[in-house]
C-alpha cells in the first residue's frame, strides 16, 4: 500500500515537473551592480516606495517621513499628483520607472534641486 501511494505521488511530481520545463520567465540582465545596489537613472529624481504598517499601529519605521505622507489628504495628493502632471521631466521619469501617477503621495525638492518622489 505505502509503495503504490510512493508510486503515485513520485508520478504527479514529475509528471507535473516535466509539464512545467517548457514553460519558463524571461529574467532582464542585470548586472551584479544592478543586483546589488538597484538600477541608476540620472533624472535627478529618488522615488521612495512606502508600503503601510499592515495594521500593527508601531511607526518606528515611519518617523523619518513627511506627514503628508504618512497621513495622506485628498488635498495633499491632489497636490503632488499635480506638480507630477506639470514637471514633465518628473513625470517622463516615474514613467521610465513604472509609476503611476495616481500613486505619488508626496514630492519634495532635494537641497540639490532634485525631486524626491514618495509613492505606494
Amino acid at each position: 500500500m505505502k509503495n503504490a501511494v510512493l508510486a503515485i505521488a513520485m508520478a504527479a511530481i514529475f509528471g507535473a515537473a516535466s509539464a512545467q520545463a517548457g514553460n519558463y520567465v524571461e529574467v532582464p540582465k542585470l548586472t551584479p551592480k544592478e543586483i546589488l545596489f538597484g538600477k541608476h537613472y540620472d533624472d535627478n529624481v529618488t522615488a521612495i516606495r512606502v508600503v503601510g504598517s499592515g495594521g500593527r499601529g508601531d511607526r518606528d519605521d515611519r518617523d523619518d517621513l513627511p506627514l503628508q505622507v504618512v497621513f495622506p489628504t485628498g488635498n495633499s495628493l491632489r497636490m503632488a499628483q499635480g506638480a507630477v502632471t506639470e514637471d514633465a521631466n518628473l513625470s517622463a521619469a516615474l514613467k521610465t520607472r513604472k509609476i503611476a501617477t495616481r500613486n505619488v503621495l508626496w514630492v519634495q525638492t532635494a537641497m540639490n534641486g532634485g525631486k524626491i518622489v514618495y509613492y505606494r
